[in-house]
């Protein structure tokens, strides 16, 4: 099961997010594996992380997301594409919006690469809040051709608000 989202938690997301602490990560991606493995699920033909525009890159310096999706690769042995979904522009910061602003923010924002046809997906990514951007790029897989996405966080937050 995932963390839920509180003062130790937060503090460790944001380590990770805004000040690479790298060794979060391995936290992160420990409990995302550990819980996995715990659940004995249908593993997935194929990883992908939440993407990051080139921009916000630069900015924060690290995809947080698709560091924890190489770690849960390497402990998991299920290959990693971290490039098969791209963000095409900049978004609001989701953190700072309500539910019904975050889903608008994320239309038509990601692309997939390639045709995913029958592959089972796993979405990884940090924390899951709303699940906004896992639904949309949840139906971005499945448009590509994925007949499966499961979505793989290692935190989550209460009651998510409008």
């Amino acid at each position: 099961m995932p963390l839920v989202y509180g003062a130790p938690v937060d503090r460790m997301l944001c380590a990770l997010k805004y000040r690479q602490h790298l060794s979060f990560a391995r936290t992160a991606a420990g409990v995302i594996a550990d819980t996995v493995l715990k659940r004995r699920q249908k593993r997935p033909d194929l990883l992908c992380a939440v993407p990051m525009t080139p921009r916000a890159l630069r900015r924060r310096g690290l995809n947080q997301s698709a560091f924890i999706a190489r770690l849960v690769s390497r402990r998991l042995g299920i290959p990693v594409r971290v490039s098969l979904l791209k963000k095409v522009r900049d978004t609001d910061q989701q953190s700072t919006l309500g539910a019904r602003k975050r889903r608008k923010n994320l239309i038509g924002v990601f692309t997939c690469k390639r045709r995913l046809d029958g592959r089972h997906i796993a979405l990884i990514d940090d924390i899951l809040t709303t699940g906004a951007t896992a639904n949309e790029v949840s139906k971005i897989l499945k448009a590509a051709g994925a007949a499966r996405v499961d979505i793989w966080v290692c935190a989550r937050t209460g009651k998510p608000s409008n």
